[in-house]
């Protein structure tokens, strides 16, 4: 199933993003407290290119979201009451289970006292390009004017991080405000690819997680091009990518299918910070924003990919 909506004339726009990361260990350390094979912790290291892991110690989830969130709304000049909406985006399910929820508390937290609060769940890695895809559509329906899309991934003090044999993830919270008549990194196109069959995720059977790998890199390409030829772009006009931080060997292999250097991915936080979950793409976006990455007027691209399985794509102007 894909979704898939034209944005070319919107003027939806990010007006800014940031994130608040805990301390980080290495992989090494984090194999020897969990008790990782070697031939693990050197595939992740030496192959994947996996360096440390973010670790949340004594803060809390909510503690995180809101050192993320403070720091963008005074980057941003906005006070908590001008917020009217927050869309809560996250990969992992425990973060808010009833009778508590997170997104209120997270609310009450920061005094979002004039804001509507709801979640976007079951996209897992994907959720911050449905958030947006949601965001978009309520500024241009009109019922919003201020949107907060935060999001903040938690493993409860586990230290057991492993995707086996794709990744490993770290704790952290990210965030972005998104804004009609916005001409700071302008929303240009947005599309998204379920494949139901795979729900399962990390607990599908063996046959079902090698149809996962098959059909990966495929629906990687076929997403990315049909993005593009939705916003009238081919891969030369895109400036950067901002992808998620799964590992490197992964991201070359979709590179390649894509005749596409990798000059144009911006692949520093695969080492400096692994994979954050839902976190990746807003971390990835703020830094390359603050490193001079982007110049006003660039396209690049969001891509990420969630178990479950879900593809997600979005093209902006910066």
């Amino acid at each position: 199933m894909s979704a898939q909506a034209p944005t070319q004339n919107s003027t939806v726009g990010m007006m800014g993003c940031g994130y608040y990361l805990p301390q980080s260990i290495t992989v090494d350390e984090l194999a020897r407290a969990t008790g990782m094979p070697e031939k693990l912790r050197s595939m992740y290291v030496e192959n994947h290119g996996l360096r440390r892991v973010h670790v949340a110690g004594a803060e809390s989830a909510v503690d995180m979201t809101e050192q993320s969130v403070l720091l963008l709304l005074k980057k941003c000049h906005l006070d908590p009451l001008d917020i009217d909406t927050v869309i809560l985006y996250h990969t992992l399910n425990f973060l808010s289970l009833e009778p508590r929820t997170f997104v209120g508390e997270v609310q009450r937290r920061i005094g979002l006292s004039h804001a509507v609060a709801f979640s976007v769940s079951g996209q897992h890695c994907a959720s911050p390009i449905t958030a947006l895809r949601v965001a978009r559509n309520m500024l241009l329906a009109g019922s919003a004017h201020n949107i907060l899309l935060v999001g903040c991934d938690f493993f409860a003090g586990s230290l057991q991080r492993e995707i086996h044999g794709i990744s490993l993830q770290g704790e952290g919270a990210s965030c972005a405000i998104v804004k009609n008549h916005c001409q700071t990194n302008r929303l240009i196109a947005i599309s998204t690819y379920i494949d139901g069959s795979l729900y399962k995720g990390t607990a599908a059977a063996e046959d079902e997680l090698d149809k996962f790998d098959l059909i990966y890199y495929l629906a990687c390409y076929r997403l990315i091009r049909s993005t593009l030829a939705k916003a009238s772009l081919v891969m030369d006009d895109i400036r950067l990518i901002i992808p998620h931080n799964i590992n490197r060997p992964s991201w070359r292999k979709i590179l390649s299918a894509l005749k596409c250097s990798e000059d144009k991915l911006f692949a520093d936080n695969i080492e400096r910070c692994g994979h954050v979950c839902s976190a990746d793409l807003m971390i990835n976006l703020s830094d390359a924003i603050e490193m001079g990455r982007l110049q006003k007027g660039d396209y690049f691209m969001l891509f990420t990919v969630g178990l479950g399985a879900v593809w997600a794509c979005a093209i902006l102007q910066h």
